[in-house]
């Protein structure tokens, strides 16, 4: 097992224009970079990359914008600490946790044990420490030592955690993402750009206060005077500035994380929101070639000039839906099935193409039950140009079973004369 490269590096080339599509990677990863083909990107803009890997998706969406080897596994690095985030949320969600719950540290999840070198909260034996602040080193500072003390809170140990980490990730139907442990630290975890990318927006759709408490967080202030024991005294304020360097400089930058181990190079998963457009890039396995700053630098440049790409090229906007109607529900227990969109009202496409958008909406005016929740009835389509750019299936809000005896000879009459004299 390798440990975290403990330095940082300095935001640079922000406002970096950008480049023609080059090669990047090694020529046993040949780069293939692909975008939207219904979305008209000026020649020469998609922009060039340090890291073997990319995945760029709209948030509003999942919509994917650019992909790079988006199916070649690589080790995540601390990205594997976002998975270990999102099983803590859901055990808070159910209960089974509190953010102000104070957790004794095992010192087993301390230095030395943990490797020298690699990213640490700096936790103590003995100290007690809120869970929210656990979740605030591990997504902040990146620590080894704080996935260590969450994952033993949350199962017992390490390796139990990792068994829940890989069911939850099954669960929510990622099939190339595997994990040994929680932090990060072993080169056996591994993901791809394209699942993690879609992970990325799965966590903050259930998770969307880990912006704001978490992940945007400039710095934690960590120990502080009540995290002090028998063995360790707490003097002056200690600052701990976050890891993510977009975070620092970038403007509407809000997380999510770093990571880098030897075997894996340098990994980015970030996010950020500009006037309603929210974009999602993940970054794997960049190296420190070809830059003064090394591979840190660049990974802040891949990040900042695939923002700056999205922010660009594409918006993503939600406009008004007339009113879904609900269509008559023959033989059915109710008279009709309320519809619902399958997923977000919302459409990210080239900012030449919007000024034509249009939607469309699709609903019969009758079906037949019985209809089972979650089937599909109808569709709003989106469109510029004459071309259709993304439909959202309508489906049932809950099931409508066959009616009894009486129901069916009632809408067979019914639906006689209602066709008798021109309706539906």
């Amino acid at each position: 097992m390798r440990i975290m490269d403990p330095k940082r590096y300095a935001l640079a080339a922000l406002a970096a224009s950008l480049l023609i599509l080059g090669s990047a990677g090694p020529a046993q990863a040949k780069a293939t970079v692909r975008s939207l083909r219904s979305l008209p990107i000026p020649s020469g803009a998609i922009p060039s990359l340090n890291a073997q890997a990319a995945v760029v998706i709209d948030a509003a969406t999942g919509s994917v914008l650019l992909a790079k080897n988006p199916d070649l596994s690589i080790p995540p690095a601390s990205l594997t600490k976002l998975l270990t985030l999102h099983i803590v949320y859901e055990e808070i969600a159910a209960g089974r946790l509190s953010k102000d719950e104070l957790i004794t540290i095992d010192k087993r999840d301390c230095s030395p044990y943990i490797p020298y070198g690699s990213s640490l909260m700096y936790l103590r034996p003995g100290m007690k420490v809120s869970l929210i602040d656990l979740m605030r080193g591990a997504a902040v500072v990146s620590g080894n030592d704080a996935a260590f003390a969450l994952a033993r809170r949350v199962s017992g140990s390490n390796e139990a955690f990792a068994l829940r980490m890989n069911a939850e990730a099954k669960a929510m139907g990622f099939q190339r993402m595997f994990f040994v442990e929680p932090s990060g630290l072993s080169e056996l975890n591994s993901v791809t750009a394209r699942e993690f990318a879609q992970f990325c927006r799965l966590y903050l759709q259930l998770h969307p206060e880990s912006l704001a408490e978490l992940h945007s967080l400039r710095y934690i202030e960590f120990p502080r005077p009540e995290h002090q024991t028998a063995d360790y005294k707490v003097t002056g304020r200690i600052i701990q500035y976050n890891r993510n360097d977009l975070v620092l400089g970038y403007e509407g930058c809000d997380g999510l994380k770093t990571g880098y181990i030897i075997e894996a190079g340098y990994n980015l998963a970030a996010t950020a929101l500009r006037g309603g457009s929210r974009f999602i890039l993940v970054t794997l396995g960049g190296n420190g070639e070809g830059s003064p700053g090394g591979g840190a630098q660049q990974r802040s440049r891949d990040g900042a000039v695939l923002l700056d790409w999205c922010f660009a090229n594409f918006v993503s906007l939600e406009p008004p839906v007339p009113a879904i109607a609900a269509p008559r529900a023959w033989f059915g227990t109710a008279k009709r099935v309320e519809l619902v969109p399958d997923s977000a009202l919302a459409v990210t496409l080239a900012k030449a193409q919007a000024p034509g958008l249009s939607l469309r909406v699709d609903v019969p005016a009758s079906v037949q039950a019985p209809i089972s929740k979650g089937q599909r009835i109808g569709e709003v389509t989106y469109s510029s140009g004459g071309v259709a750019l993304r439909r959202v299936a309508l489906v049932a809000a809950a099931d409508v079973p066959r009616g009894g005896f009486f129901v069916i000879v009632g809408d067979t009459i019914a639906r006689f004369f209602t066709r008798l004299f021109g309706g539906y």
